[in-house]
């Protein structure tokens, strides 16, 4: 559960003085210059962050939300790094309404991952934004790996703007220029989803169905 600088970049916009829920803690894992570049002050406080593969210790996050000036909260199943409030994603829960959710790579780690979605979605304030880093292919990162379609169908059948939907490469290959080498990749999809009204949720309809549906009706 981590922002690396790509993410950071997409919610700087949407971070300042704003309401933001974090479904788990969100490690940054950006250079200090990069967070005083995108924000406009010097880093003090760090944080080890070799959990993520990282070597050098990368700017705190509550520091970050501190200068900001915004209102966090973080749910996770347990009080991980102290200030979390608990709470299992895979029952429903009323967290109240936020200008901002993140979901910084959590949702792949529940096993009731539509109940987790639909939590993440009711937090959404009229007019708010919720972000996603997801696993595409990834393979035992989490309990799932995500399709595009997923986040389309369940934003879009649900009134809501789909502002980016990206899929990005998360790790390169390691290439020789002698011997073999596998050029598989793990891939990442990066949402962003503006909501337009506090209308109830739905589930969604996967489109391909939805147009076959549509072309059966037209048959008849």
């Amino acid at each position: 559960m981590a922002l690396p600088s790509h993410a950071l970049v997409k919610l700087a916009p949407y971070m300042r003085k704003a309401k933001i829920l974090s479904l788990g803690y969100p490690d940054i894992l950006v250079k200090p210059e990069e967070v005083e570049k995108l924000f406009g002050y010097k880093p003090t406080k760090f944080t080890d962050q070799k959990w993520h593969g990282v070597e050098e210790k990368c700017p705190n996050s509550l520091e970050l939300f501190k200068q900001l000036e915004s209102q966090v909260t973080i749910v996770d199943f347990a009080k991980v790094v102290g200030m979390e409030t608990v709470a299992d994603l895979n029952y429903p829960h009323d967290f109240g309404k936020f200008d901002l959710v993140i979901d910084p790579g959590t949702i792949e780690h529940c096993f009731n991952i539509g109940q987790a979605l639909l939590n993440a979605a009711n937090a959404v304030r009229a007019g708010g934004v919720i972000f996603h880093i997801s696993p595409m292919t990834m393979l035992n990162h989490g309990f799932y790996n995500l399709n595009p379609t997923l986040f389309y169908d369940f934003y879009i059948q649900n009134g809501w703007d789909i502002l980016e939907l990206k899929i990005l490469p998360f790790r390169t290959p390691t290439i020789s220029v002698t011997g073999r080498f596998d050029v598989h990749t793990e891939h990442l999809i990066r949402v962003l989803a503006k909501r337009k009204t506090e209308d109830p949720l739905k589930m969604p309809i996967q489109t391909k169905y939805l147009e076959k549906m549509a072309a059966e009706k037209e048959k008849k």
